[in-house]
């Protein structure tokens, strides 16, 4: 566990942030905290190599909006990959928000900064607190994901992947302060792609059966490059 997801998902500095959180009931690491945070995302790719995503904010409950998620992966120490920077920020609707660093990254930071995106926009749609939110998406990850089966399509070729999916609110003891967001539904696609991960949704369902999302966040890999190659796209 890096200090950053450490940080993101504990609620403290990333500089202070030195062990693993133990959200479980039997004080253990889940299979889908381990997939979601610990999992070596990154492995094999080479420094130099560009993940590319795109990120869209729908739904009937605002405007939308979206652009990219750019990840730039070097060298770490003794030459291994890869420390991680971000070129142009999380899309944000008031503009791109600037992403911290990952240095010596292993699992692909891409979902803790979706998640903390996610975070700011909880708080702001319900003026809870990020920290709440927080909790609860560990406790749901922790004790509470189903997880199946998918195939997704990269290189025009069809691969075997793993759908995680969380609903952190529906048990919520405090639901009654977030009911319009209590379904909200959180996914992960992870798969043999570069970086690991193949999209990252929240969906909020419409009021009624068949209405459209009232709220609806995807980030899904469009691409990957090392520096100077052609770019490849699923």
């Amino acid at each position: 566990m890096t200090a950053l997801a450490a940080a993101l998902l504990g609620g403290m500095p990333a500089s202070a942030a030195q062990e693993e959180p133990r959200v479980a009931g039997s004080g253990a690491i889940s299979a889908a905290e381990q997939q979601v945070f610990l999992a070596p995302h990154l492995q094999g790719l080479r420094p130099g190599t560009v993940l590319r995503y795109a990120f869209v904010h729908g739904g009937t409950l605002e405007a939308g909006y979206g652009g990219p998620v750019e990840l730039q992966l070097s060298a770490g120490a003794g030459g291994r990959c890869c420390d991680v920077a971000s070129a142009g920020g999380f899309p944000e609707a008031g503009g791109a928000r600037a992403l911290p660093g990952v240095e010596g990254a292993s699992a692909n930071p891409v979902i803790l900064y979706f998640l903390e995106h996610d975070l700011r926009e909880m708080q702001r749609l319900t003026r809870g607190t990020m920290n709440h939110f927080r909790r609860r998406i560990r406790l749901a990850l922790a004790e509470e994901a189903s997880s199946e089966d998918a195939r997704v399509r990269w290189q025009g070729r069809e691969l075997p992947a793993r759908r995680l999916q969380v609903s952190p609110y529906l048990g919520d003891p405090m639901r009654n302060r977030f009911e319009a967001y209590a379904a909200k539904r959180y996914e992960f696609v992870l798969g043999d792609v570069p970086g690991g991960v193949v999209q990252l949704r929240t969906l909020l369902p419409g009021d009624t059966p068949g209405a459209p999302p009232r709220l609806e966040e995807t980030l899904t890999l469009e691409g990957a490059e090392v520096v100077g190659a052609a770019t490849n796209k699923p």
